[in-house]
């Protein structure tokens, strides 16, 4: 016989999937799943951490491009690998919101966290 899964579970992996593609997967998860608080929670927190990180991108390749420019080429070799390691905090980090919402645990991450749960608790 098959094991059929509870809504708890259910929500626990949605909310774990919010993360998995950021804001794509953000959004979907609040069309497949728009009455559970918990994974509105994750999903509208994925969508913000997306945003943040799009903000973060941006910021950083003009002030690479800057660089770069005023040091004829020698700031992309400075700060390529900081850029990899702000990328690799930010792999870690949804690794670790998808492990917390796996478990069942609703993390909130400093400062988007509070906004995720006002805008997941408003519908």
């Amino acid at each position: 016989m098959a094991k059929t899964k509870n809504a708890t579970e259910n929500s626990n992996l949605y909310g774990a999937l919010s993360y998995l593609l950021g804001l794509i997967t953000g959004v979907v998860m609040l069309v497949v799943a728009p009455k559970d608080k918990f994974v509105k929670f994750h999903a509208m927190q994925s969508i913000l951490l997306s945003l943040v990180v799009f903000v973060l991108q941006l910021v950083l390749g003009v002030i690479m491009a800057m660089v770069t420019l005023a040091t004829m080429g020698m700031g992309a070799l400075i700060l390529a690998p900081l850029m990899m390691l702000v990328y690799l905090v930010i792999i870690v980090l949804v690794l670790f919101l998808m492990y917390k919402a796996y478990n069942g645990e609703k993390y909130m991450l400093p400062v988007i966290g509070k906004y995720a749960a006002d805008l997941a608790d408003k519908n």
